[in-house]
Order: C-alpha cells, then structure tokens, then sequence
C-alpha cells in the first residue's frame, strides 16, 4: 500500500496490482471509519444515526490536530495520541465545567469550544509557520544572489 501511495507507476512496473491495492485500501479504511463511528455514537450516549455523522468531520480533525498532526503531515502515532488526548477531554470536561462554574452541562460548552479552537488554532500556525518559512527562503535566495 506504501508503494502504492507513493508512485502509482512504479507500483505497478514493480509488479504489485495498482487498482486492487487501491479496492483493498478503501475496503480497510471504509470498514474502520464504521467501527469508529459505532465507538463515537456509543462515547456521545446516544445511538443517533441519523445526524451524528455531521459532526464527526470536525471531531476527527481535532483529535488529528490534538494529537500533533499539521495540516501537510499526520502519522499513525497522532491519531491514537489525538483519541486518546480528545476522549479524555470528553471524560474530563463535564467535571472540569461542574468543578470551576458549577454546572456539568457548561462543560460541554466548553469541550465544543476547546474542538474548534484546536482546529483554529492549528490551522493559523500552520499558515504563519508556512509565511515565515517562504520569507526564510526569499531572505536566503537574496543573499544568495548578493554573493553572487
């Protein structure tokens, strides 16, 4: 599947079967996005099918980014750090919202808060890590032309 994934040409000169590689993939990935939405519909209380599925878009792109992942590149490793980090926010935030306000039900504001801020907040390092990196690269190009 790597190899795949990587150059889709050279898979295929090197023997490997592209296109069912490609049905095997998505097969693997269509049968583990329906285990977690099971395990998400369980962890929210509530067995709604019907419009539940709207939601889980923005909630595993926060436990992506919870987990360390950038907007470029993700590995395994920040996808299990990411549901760990964001189910224990889940866990956490009725008790954290009861403790300091008094109310379980604010903490549940304040977990939906804390999900799109995650993503928010990435999203804007991400674009201001990439502007600085093009500045980096135009600065070492000029001084590299001055050399010259």
């Amino acid at each position: 599947m790597r190899a795949v994934s990587q150059d889709m040409e050279v898979a295929r000169d090197s023997g490997i079967k592209v296109e069912q590689t490609r049905i095997l993939s998505i097969i693997i990935s269509t049968v583990l996005a329906g285990y977690g939405m099971i395990i998400y519909l369980q962890n929210m209380g509530t067995l709604n099918t019907y419009n539940s599925h709207n939601q889980i878009g923005m909630f595993s792109a926060a436990a992506l980014l919870v987990g360390g992942a950038s907007v470029s590149k993700a590995n395994i490793r920040n996808v299990f750090l990411g549901v760990i980090l964001f189910h224990l926010m889940f866990y956490v935030s009725p008790y954290a919202g009861k403790n300091l306000i008094g109310e379980a039900q604010l903490g549940e504001y304040f977990r939906v808060f804390v999900s799109y801020g995650v993503i928010t907040l990435s999203l804007v390092l991400y674009e201001l890590k990439k502007k600085r990196d093009k500045l980096e690269a135009g600065k070492k190009l000029a001084t590299k032309e001055e050399n010259k």
